[in-house]
């Protein structure tokens, strides 16, 4: 379940009966973990989604710590 509590983003672990509380940024990247994007593609969008655009090293680097996050914490199938 993956749910918007006021500013911030939930996600609960029905596996491990465990809620993750996400910032805007793990959301965006969590909304787009459909198993059809790589991670340049995932930074493409998430970048895309602020105002101004952001783009490059930065983005792709936050991107690939959330995925690896993600991967740790078991959301993964």
């Amino acid at each position: 379940m993956f749910r918007q509590l006021d500013d911030e983003w939930v996600l609960f672990d029905p596996t491990a009966d465990r809620l993750h509380a996400l910032n805007l940024t793990a959301a965006l990247v969590w909304s787009h973990c459909t198993g059809e994007l790589d991670a340049e593609a995932i930074a493409d969008a998430v970048g895309g989604a602020f105002d101004p655009p952001v783009a490059g090293a930065d983005i792709l680097a936050d991107v690939r710590a959330t995925l690896d996050r993600f991967r740790a914490e078991g959301l993964f199938a």
